[in-house]
């Protein structure tokens, strides 16, 4: 199975209408390239997880938008898995790093754009291993 890592930016926001759209609209003022976004509310606040490219104008963005108070930002490596037509993707990746000892932390999906097949993010308690188990996954 196809499998690799990315960085993965986390950015905490008000719970304001208008945040997310703002974060993503100056995301492609810079001509970012947004690949994947979950959003969540978390401890009073919203939470923005995202994967996109250039990774250097990701930063520029966020230490912008922490000066004018979003934040904290986070950066973490995440597994990603091709879903390549395989509607059970996360269950066969659950189940063989269960088996393997690797605790899924959170997982969400990416759609497929024109360039790209969809995706299934993954955070882990151990990335290498992850990466391993799954590309070994037929």
């Amino acid at each position: 199975m196809d499998a690799t890592t990315q960085t993965e930016f986390s950015i905490y926001l008000a719970h304001r209408p208008g945040e997310l759209a703002g974060v993503l609209e100056a995301l492609d003022a810079a001509g970012v390239d947004v690949r994947a976004v979950c959003v969540v509310d978390q401890d009073e606040r919203g939470l923005v997880r995202l994967l996109a490219q250039p990774e250097e104008r990701v930063r520029e963005v966020f230490e912008s938008l922490v000066v004018s108070g979003a934040g904290p930002v986070f950066e973490s490596q995440v597994l990603v898995v091709s879903a390549d037509g395989r509607p059970s993707v996360v269950r066969d990746v659950a189940a063989q790093l269960a088996l393997a000892g690797v605790n899924v932390r959170y997982a969400y999906g990416a759609p497929a754009s024109k360039t790209e097949p969809g995706r299934c993010v993954f955070r882990v308690s151990n990335l290498e291993q992850a990466l391993e188990v799954v590309r070994a996954i037929a």
